[in-house]
């Protein structure tokens, strides 16, 4: 369990079984679902493994952001922002933070470039971010969403009311801002535990480490 928050919604909770990363078929569902979300399945090419690698897409960019305080250059934060100050969206959701560091990950329905400034950073713990879709549901205001999530998240997401969340969620439009999959603890008292024992760091200085990351394999 990534602990997403499916499961604590009364939207959701019907779904749960067709819907999650870990459950039956599991992630594996994942294939199914780019066809109808993006009109085709990934091309397999082996002069060309690009959509093997990252999907169905278009066109790869290389970007950097500009917003202070992330966890890198503030990409994904930047889209987020632009999208809901520029008014393509009614409100956006991403995994924010009760406190700075290693505070408890917490969903945040975001209207305010404020709102969304509390996602920036990756969090070392896990983060029930589906667990707001009620209150999406209930918002007579909110029609057009940007969900911001880790691809378990998407994949829950995607699955409410077989495949059709968008009327489950009383929107108009659902677009979704995908990010990687982190490595994370279970807990902000196992992340904080964990980052206590590498070497420099310590009980004596753990509560100044805002975020880590981890060199891929």
């Amino acid at each position: 369990c990534s602990n997403c928050g499916l499961c604590k919604t009364d939207v959701g909770i019907a779904s749960v079984t067709d819907s999650c990363a870990f459950i039956g078929d599991g992630m594996a569902r994942a294939e199914g679902l780019e066809e109808r979300v993006h009109g085709r399945s990934r091309a397999y090419d082996a002069s060309n493994l690009d959509e093997a690698y990252f999907g169905v897409h278009d066109e790869i960019l290389l970007a950097r952001g500009n917003v202070g305080g992330a966890q890198w250059t503030g990409v994904a934060t930047g889209i987020a922002l632009a999208w809901l100050e520029a008014g393509e969206v009614d409100a956006v959701v991403v995994a924010g933070s009760s406190e700075d560091g290693f505070g408890s990950p917490e969903p945040v329905l975001c209207r305010t470039k404020e709102d969304v400034l509390r996602g920036r950073r990756v969090k070392p713990s896990l983060c029930p971010s589906l667990a707001i879709l009620d209150q999406v549901r209930d918002d007579a205001s909110i029609k057009r969403l940007l969900f911001c999530g880790v691809g378990c998240s998407v994949q829950a997401l995607r699955g409410i009311n077989k495949g059709d969340p968008v009327k489950a969620l009383n929107l108009d439009e659902l677009y979704v801002l995908g990010t990687h999959c982190v490595d994370n603890s279970p807990t902000p008292e196992a992340a904080k535990k964990f980052v206590s024992t590498l070497p420099g760091v310590g009980e004596e200085r753990a509560d100044d480490v805002l975020a880590y990351e981890f060199m891929a394999d």
